[in-house]
């Protein structure tokens, strides 16, 4: 199942993923005892944006070693970094592209 990412939807165990609406960078953050999505509307980044740059970033600052991150492909350069950022904040992430 997917689900339209916005500000302050909850993300919820056994959820496939969700997809952030054009023009919005999706960020993780905490709210009390739930991780919520927030939308950006900064500048792209590598050109894109959404960029999964901005979203693995925050999931490296926000969650570490706790999160998880996947990638299945990328637009060029989108999402290299941010898998970087997260490999060094100890989060589990896997390359599949």
């Amino acid at each position: 199942m997917y689900c339209l990412c916005c500000s302050r939807l909850t993300a919820q165990p056994g959820a496939a993923g969700q997809v952030a609406p054009g023009l919005r960078h999706p960020l993780v953050q905490r709210d009390g005892v739930r991780w919520t999505c927030k939308l950006s509307v900064s500048l792209p980044v590598n050109r894109h944006k959404p960029s999964v740059d901005v979203l693995f970033r925050s999931v490296s600052e926000k969650v570490g070693p706790n999160g998880l991150g996947l990638i299945l492909t990328g637009m060029v350069k989108d999402g290299a970094q941010g898998l970087k950022d997260m490999l060094e904040a100890g989060v589990h992430a896997i390359p599949l592209a």
